[in-house]
């Protein structure tokens, strides 16, 4: 098993509207150990002052970046090489009331105007979410939220945040040390509204120690 932890700064949260600013993308094992990773830095057609608010990338920054059209066959040809079978990343696994992922959404609408081929080889790679994931361990952890700088603040992960490197590194040690309390069925459960009491009630076989982890960022 391989698994691509991903996330992108985008133009908005608009899911149909946003455009790709940076994405950063780490292919892992099984032991979660890093084999490989990509990035990709686009100029988006349409700009948001409020999102350059908070991801910090200036337009004109951005107007040094190539197309996502000039870029996105690099992350096809990479993503091949990876052969994953899940693509994780920190959003809520809800929209619209709907089952969805936003990064995995907009980077799926992204390649829908590729092709047919782009398209279907992001649509046919499971998406999951750390977001889920810190959810159903709540009962060990007590996180004050589940934003991504909040669960990084309790588990002691060093985070830029909105950084799409950053993000996506802060997601891979969610990973590491929150996967191994529960099961990908678990998380697939919540997400679908299947009810699992378990999944919220504390580990007393767990560790709730603290680890900070350095090199990051």
């Amino acid at each position: 098993m391989s698994i691509i932890v991903m996330d992108l700064e985008t133009t908005g949260t608009n899911v149909f509207d946003a455009e790709i600013i940076t994405g950063y993308f780490i292919h892992a094992d099984e032991s979660y150990n890093i084999k490989s990773f990509h990035e990709i830095k686009c100029n988006p057609l349409k700009w948001s002052d409020e999102a350059e608010a908070i991801h910090g990338i200036t337009r004109l920054e951005a107007s040094t970046y190539r197309k996502f059209s000039e870029v996105y066959q690099g992350l096809i040809d990479w993503i091949d090489t990876c052969n994953p079978t899940q693509m994780w990343m920190h959003c809520n696994s809800k929209m619209f009331g709907k089952l969805a992922f936003f990064d995995h959404a907009v980077l799926r609408l992204s390649m829908m105007g590729m092709g047919d081929v782009p398209y279907f080889k992001i649509s046919n790679i499971t998406p999951l979410s750390t977001h889920s994931l810190c959810k159903i361990t709540q009962g060990s952890f007590n996180f004050e939220g589940f934003s991504l700088d909040l669960v990084c603040k309790t588990l002691g992960i060093s985070l830029k945040h909105h950084d799409a490197k950053s993000d996506a590194l802060a997601c891979l040690e969610i990973i590491k040390q929150l996967l191994p309390l529960t099961t990908i069925e678990a998380i697939n459960d919540y997400e679908r509204g299947i009810e699992n009491e378990e999944s919220s009630k504390p580990n007393p076989k767990k560790s709730r120690v603290k680890r900070p982890v350095a090199g990051l960022v």
